[in-house]
């Protein structure tokens, strides 16, 4: 048995990520002051259902070709089938999907899905075009304090063992890493 830090999930107060407050956040506030400044007036956050799958997926084509993200394991590549499946199957699940559209168009989309036991919301996928400075920060921000106003901790999963996803997930200072591990026979 091994731990594999690759896929970790990354476990958040709510609270701190509705609010954003303090020194810790002061780079996040910033971001978020920053988009809601530059787009006042244009932009809407909408919580939005399955019938917006090809919305979703018409943006999720265009992030996926933008990023260009050099993987040698192909998992943007799986991810994206994922939340495909995800989507032509979503009136079977219990999730909840927001989008912020700018000038009507869809800029951003989160999927996550809320366990009451433990008043936790999970981040299941989070995407936004990364060339706007603060969507990211507006997106998470909205998501939990709209579609999530009950939890207390919020689980946006593991980075899959990219740099740049740790550093962002990192930058909300998790409360706890929720190990996990590979199991090899010998």
């Amino acid at each position: 048995v091994e731990e594999d830090r690759r896929y970790f999930d990354y476990v958040y107060d709510a609270d701190k990520l509705r609010t954003l407050s303090g020194k810790k956040y002061h780079k996040k506030k910033n971001h978020l002051n920053s988009f809601q400044k530059n787009y006042e007036g244009r932009y809407e956050y909408r919580e939005i259902d399955c019938d917006s799958k090809d919305d979703i997926i018409k943006f999720l084509d265009k992030w996926k070709e933008d990023r260009s993200i050099e993987d040698e394991y192909n998992r943007v590549e799986y991810e994206s089938l994922g939340i495909k499946y995800v989507l032509e199957n979503c009136h079977m699940l219990k999730m909840r999907i927001c989008a912020v559209y700018i000038d009507d168009a869809m800029e951003a989309f989160s999927i996550g899905s809320y366990n009451s036991t433990d008043k936790t919301a999970y981040i299941h996928v989070e995407k936004a075009n990364p060339e706007i400075r603060g969507l990211y920060a507006y997106i998470n921000k909205e998501f939990i304090t709209k579609g999530f106003p009950d939890a207390l901790y919020v689980n946006r999963e593991d980075d899959m063992g990219l740099e740049g996803l740790r550093q962002a997930k990192m930058s909300y200072n998790p409360v706890k890493l929720v190990k996990k591990y590979n199991i090899f026979q010998k």
